[in-house]
Order: structure tokens, then sequence, then C-alpha cells
């Protein structure tokens, strides 16, 4: 983690370019600890900083504060809100608000390495390295100027990381498998397309979900097609 000092020229300090861009919206934050969720109501209530609508300890007091909102909003999620990460959080407040902007902030990559499906679950994605430096401003202007995701460089550096070691653990078989996985064919299906028995077919599956420490399928498929093993 990176170290903070009053006299650090590396912190953003002056927040009045962070502040124009979210002119508009609600800020909402989340997280485990009450501790962070204090400090950044104190912020907010002794710098005006934004126009934070509150700052939550768990998944219904987010969930709470985005349903009452009047503004649109921006989520600030810390993965410490949950074991997932808060992508069911995310995905349950996009119907209450589906023009939310959701950022997850990353303290943990072993966590988020593990599931590079965050990525597609959150508008934006800053490591905790980069917060105060310049992470969640760059975040912000990539999602709400120029209209795309964002994924902080030092995360990227994670993802590639990590999809190499665990393409890497599966044998040629199970990277055969994937692709079929990935266009939703059964076991059945993926049995006769590669003329082996359908109980292998099943062993297979499972020892990708181990490989890949995924719970499902569709995450599979997910992280198959992330990784561009379907062709056309």
């Amino acid at each position: 983690m990176a170290l903070f000092l009053p006299d650090d020229r590396e912190v953003l300090w002056d927040t009045s370019h962070l502040l124009e861009l979210v002119k508009g919206y609600g800020v909402v934050f989340g997280t485990h600890s009450p501790y962070e969720a204090y400090l950044t109501a104190l912020a907010s209530k002794q710098l005006g900083t934004f126009k934070l609508l509150g700052a939550g300890c768990s998944e219904k007091e987010v969930e709470d504060l985005i349903a009452a909102a009047e503004l649109p909003v921006i989520l600030l999620l810390a993965d410490s809100i949950s074991g997932d990460s808060g992508a069911a959080l995310v995905a349950r407040v996009r119907q209450l608000q589906p023009d939310l902007k959701a950022i997850l902030l990353v303290n943990n990559l072993s966590n988020f390495g593990r599931d590079p499906g965050l990525a597609r679950r959150f508008d934006g994605l800053v490591s905790a390295g980069n917060v105060g430096r310049g992470g969640i401003y760059r975040c912000l202007e990539a999602i709400i100027k120029q209209g795309r995701s964002y994924v902080d460089p030092l995360l990227k550096l994670e993802l590639a990381s990590s999809d190499c070691q665990q393409l890497g653990s599966l044998s040629n078989r199970e990277r055969s498998i994937l692709p079929l996985l990935a266009r939703g064919l059964k076991n059945k299906e993926i049995a006769n397309e590669l003329s082996i028995a359908e109980s292998t077919t099943r062993d297979y599956v499972s020892s990708i979900l181990a490989k890949l420490q995924i719970s499902n399928r569709a995450a599979a498929a997910a992280w198959a097609i992330g990784q561009g093993l379907v062709g056309d």
C-alpha cells in the first residue's frame, strides 16, 4: 500500500478537476469498514468536496442509499464490501438505477486475480495503490467524459499475469472444452463433439472450474470469451 505524506507530489491534492466531473451526480460509498465510511463522510462534510449521499457499511445500506437517490449515482465500492467484491450488489442496484456508474476500489489483488470477470461487472476498476494518485480521476474521466470503461494499469498487469497462469494450468483437452462451454453446449453435446464419454466430459468440466477457481459453467464461458478462446 502506498504511503501518504503531506508533501507528496504524486498525491492529487487539488480535486477541482475531479469535482467538475461529478457535478450533477450523487456519490454513494460502500465498504465493510466503519472507519473508511466515517472518514469518507467526514471529508465530504468538512470539505464539501462532492455530493455524498451516504457511506454504507453493508450491501443493504448501500442498496437503500441508491434506492432513495434522486440524482444519478456514482457508486464507489471497496472490494471489502462482500465476498464477491460487490458484484451481485451492483447487478441488483442497476435494476434500481440503470444509469448507475459503478467503480470498484481493489485492495485484495489475490481475490481480484481469481475473478477477472469483475472487469465486466463494473464501469471502472481502480487499484488501491492509485487511489489519491489520480486513479479515481482517470477512471471518472473515462466513464463520464469518454463514455468507456476503465481498468487501472496496475490491475491490467494483475489480470494478464493471472490469466496466463490459469490458462497454463489447463490440459490440452480442457482447453478444447472451454470454447464449447462458451458456446453454451451441455456435457452430452460436448461429449458428442469430441467423441468422448459424457462422464469424462463432466470430470473435465469440474477440473476446469477448480483450476480457474470459479463456481459455475457461465463464469467459465465468460472467462473463455474474455481470453479470445471462442472463434467466429
